[in-house]
């Protein structure tokens, strides 16, 4: 009795299904699966054609294959578990401290509103501070001139263009500044705030600041002893 060619490996693997003692789907290959296919193999062959010792071998070469590709994935998800574990682990070493990180987020409770520090280059001609809202829509813009490349605190009074306070909240600074060539000068911001809680999520490592801000551990540039 001869098989057909172009149905071998259907028949294997319904064969293959049938010998299955178990109903629950499976996208990893096991050596009792390698088993299982290489029994069925030999089963359906033609007798008078037997499978070809070189076709065997790369069968059985590509199941090994795929089963330590299966392990080293495996490997690689206990490790980033453990890499995400030490990075939480780390970062309640912050609790309670005050640190700086880079960040352009405000927060305003009443009077009570953050500071936001922006580092030049170079010296501005002008320097623009646009102010936006926790739904991207701009409140307030402030434009300063002649200002020495450095470090420069901003201190937002919590109004908007029409001199009206500006409900509680998070507000989100975008600062542009230009030399007297009309030329872009380099601009950072950074943030500051004592920590209160410490978050792992799929971005990294958050650290919670005491006025409800947050930032990333890595962004962190600064923290007290």
């Amino acid at each position: 009795m001869t098989v057909d060619a172009t149905s071998y490996y259907d028949t294997l693997i319904s064969s293959t299904a049938v010998a299955s003692t178990t109903t629950e789907s499976s996208t990893s290959l096991t050596s009792e699966d390698f088993i299982t296919l290489l029994c069925t193999e030999l089963q359906y062959q033609d007798p008078t054609e037997p499978l070809d010792n070189s076709q065997m071998v790369d069968q059985m070469t590509q199941y090994s294959q795929l089963e330590e590709l299966a392990d080293l994935n495996d490997k690689m998800d206990s490790l980033n578990e453990s890499i995400e574990a030490m990075g939480s682990a780390y970062g309640l070493d912050y609790l309670g401290k005050q640190v700086e990180a880079n960040g352009h987020t405000i927060a305003k409770h009443d009077d009570d509103i953050s500071t936001l520090y922006l580092t030049l280059d170079d010296d501005a001609a002008e320097l623009t501070i646009n102010i936006y809202n926790s739904e991207g829509k701009i409140v307030e813009s402030q434009i300063y001139a002649d200002v020495d490349s450095g470090t420069v605190a901003f201190q937002w009074d919590g109004t908007d263009y029409d001199g009206n306070e500006v409900s509680n909240g998070q507000y989100y600074i975008i600062a542009t500044a230009t030399d007297s060539e009309g030329d872009s000068v380099g601009c950072t911001s950074t943030t500051t705030g004592t920590v209160t809680g410490v978050s792992n999520t799929e971005n990294g490592v958050v650290l919670t600041l005491s006025d409800g801000r947050s930032v990333y551990l890595a962004d962190v540039t600064y923290a007290t002893s």
